[in-house]
């Protein structure tokens, strides 16, 4: 064991990083850096800069992790609070067309059930203050966790139309 401790350590951080990835999504910075840091570590104990001791590789390691995080902190706190748009504006539901079963306007949401689960549904910037009815249906211009944003398909194919005769 002690003849491939570079090689194991390359394994464990390989193992870290894939714990981090698949099973916690990237959630957090101290797994990242300290796989990161750990395959690292393993290529320069391999290549002879550092001496394959499991004192100076651990302590590399960790010392390495440390930096790690202290660099990549701010940038990535900056990622995760970056504005994103209220509505996901590229999904495979924009377009789709839903009937109504409930009414709806901008005070009073509504929801469909659409592939097993149950949308809310609000209407887009755009709709203004209507108050749509059971039955009419509605066109999705926005998808969020669990959420439909939709408009009247009668405004929407009003807007086409008028574009088309700019």
């Amino acid at each position: 064991m002690s003849h491939y401790l570079a090689e194991l350590t390359i394994i464990i951080g390989l193992l870290l990083l894939a714990v981090e990835v698949w099973l916690l999504g990237l959630s957090t910075i101290v797994l990242l850096a300290t796989g990161c840091t750990a395959i690292l570590v393993g290529l320069l104990a391999m290549i002879g800069i550092l001496p394959e001791t499991v004192t100076t590789l651990f302590s590399s390691t960790g010392i390495g992790a440390g930096l790690l995080t202290l660099v990549l902190w701010r940038p990535l706190k900056r990622l995760q609070r970056e504005d994103r748009s209220p509505d996901n504006r590229h999904s495979d539901f924009i377009g789709l067309t839903l009937t109504l079963t409930s009414p709806l306007s901008r005070e009073q949401l509504s929801s469909a059930k659409y592939s097993g689960v149950t949308w809310q549904l609000q209407l887009g910037a755009n709709a203004g203050d209507v108050l749509l009815q059971p039955g009419e249906q509605v066109k999705v211009i926005g998808v969020d966790v669990g959420r439909f944003t939709v408009e009247p398909v009668s405004s929407s194919i009003e807007d086409e139309t008028e574009r088309v005769d700019k």
